[in-house]
């Protein structure tokens, strides 16, 4: 198998504040060392040049990737797309009324200026200041020959928001990161991995717990815009919702194992992955009912409408009645080896294509 060279591009900040897509990244790169995959994460000093491919994740975020299209490097996307429009629609009045006047991408643009004003984010290329967010979205796609999703759901809405016609597979999450530790003797309780942010909606979730007798966990810090958030949290919490920190790995999957629900009430989610770790620890698993979670779940969660506290509160009761084991199910469907066989087999026919 020959070797390759691929340079892995992502937002600035992906170690800074970790995510999903850090993981995401970073596992799929350890994992393609097996396929004969020489990858560096860019840091703004690297030679495009210099690699056979350039492997970009989050089409989110494409001030960092825009730039780099000069290289003419041939270029895959893990898209890791998120619709931030409902979460803003909800989160302030002011973000509501400039969706509604400029569009949901033109606010996404103005959220990036903040994060530069406000010392979160780098000064984004001139090329990105000129193109706009949903121009240099579709820029990217324009010169992307590989367009990797994690469910043909997730695919669709890109489709209806931007103009792709190339080469798209689905290529799934994994869980091997996970350490092992058993399920506790006795699982209970409902947890909530995520950080605090209006799009993860955990104001929803705390309404749906008041009156009922299990306790709610909620383990993440609040995003740096939406200090207030997590405030509102707190203010609408009572006794028997319980604030954590983030909690590193090993840390997250003692809680796993001790709790009998995890769920994740997001207005809008791309990959699940929370959902995905709770699941090999024995948790049963409620999710927003979207086509992306039904795609990704099938018959292994208990779907909800996430903007009803009662459905929410419903689908929990349920959740804790059950005692269904997926475990045979997740270990089949979701490995981060076989994700990197079938990344390290795109890159191969991207590569003939291009030659």
């Amino acid at each position: 198998m020959k070797s390759l060279r691929v340079l892995f591009v992502s937002r600035p900040n992906l170690h800074q504040q970790k995510g999903g897509d850090t993981l995401h990244l970073e596992q799929n790169r350890l994992h393609l060392k097996k396929f004969a995959v020489h990858s560096e994460l860019w840091n703004g000093e690297q030679n495009p040049k210099d690699f056979d491919l350039i492997h970009f994740y989050g089409i989110s975020r494409p001030a960092e990737l825009i730039p780099l299209l000069k290289s003419k490097v041939p270029i895959v996307v893990s898209s890791i797309y998120v619709d931030y429009s409902e979460a803003d629609r909800k989160s302030s009045k002011l973000r509501a009324f400039l969706q509604k006047g400029l569009g949901q991408h033109a606010l996404d643009y103005l959220k990036l200026l903040a994060r530069v004003r406000g010392g979160r984010d780098k000064w984004p290329s001139w090329d990105y200041l000129l193109e706009g967010q949903k121009g240099s979205i579709q820029k990217i796609l324009d010169h992307c020959q590989h367009l990797i999703t994690a469910s043909q759901a997730e695919f669709k809405i890109i489709q209806s928001e931007f103009n792709y016609g190339g080469a798209q597979s689905v290529v799934k999450l994994g869980t091997e990161h996970l350490p092992p530790i058993n399920p506790g003797k006795e699982k209970k309780d409902v947890l909530c991995v995520a950080r605090i942010e209006p799009i993860k909606n955990q104001v929803k979730l705390i309404e749906a717990q008041a009156g009922q007798n299990w306790k709610l966990h909620l383990a993440g810090d609040a995003a740096p815009a939406h200090v207030s958030y997590l405030e509102k949290c707190k203010k609408s919490a009572g006794p028997k919702v319980l604030f954590h920190k983030q909690r590193n790995q090993e840390e997250c999957a003692s809680m796993y194992s001790n709790a009998k629900v995890h769920v994740l009430p997001s207005l809008y989610e791309s990959t699940g992955l929370a959902s995905l770790e709770a699941l090999n620890y024995g948790c049963q698993i409620v999710v927003n009912d979207s086509e992306i979670s039904r795609e990704l779940f099938e018959d292994h969660a208990f779907y909800t409408d996430v903007n009803d506290p009662e459905k929410i509160q419903a689908a929990v009761n349920e959740a804790l009645k059950s005692n269904e084991d997926h475990i045979l199910w997740l270990q089949k469907n979701f490995r981060w080896s076989e994700a990197a066989s079938s990344i390290r087999k795109i890159y191969d026919e991207v590569l003939k294509s291009s030659s």
